[in-house]
């Protein structure tokens, strides 16, 4: 997990976090990936998702339940703007 912290760190850092909706009670994002690609986390009703392979393969049998690097990337985001509150 150590691994997909530090790569969302990175995608953090290097601005690649676009804020879509962001409110109380959802949450959405697109995350510019390590592969030019972009996938949209959101986060309703206290559920985060994420579109990418390596989320929905791994979420699978129960969502919810891992976090990839781009769900990191978003968290590093939600911190800071709490943080400007």
């Amino acid at each position: 997990m150590g691994n997909r912290m530090n790569e969302g760190f990175k995608l953090y850092m290097e601005g690649n976090v676009e804020i879509e909706l962001f409110d109380d009670d959802l949450m959405i994002f697109s995350v510019h990936g390590s592969r030019d690609d972009t996938y949209q986390v959101s986060m309703n009703e206290n559920m985060w998702l994420c579109d990418c392979d390596d989320y929905q393969y791994r979420s699978e049998k129960e969502p919810g339940s891992f976090v990839c690097k781009h769900l990191w990337a978003a968290f590093f985001k939600v911190a800071e703007l709490k943080n400007e509150d």
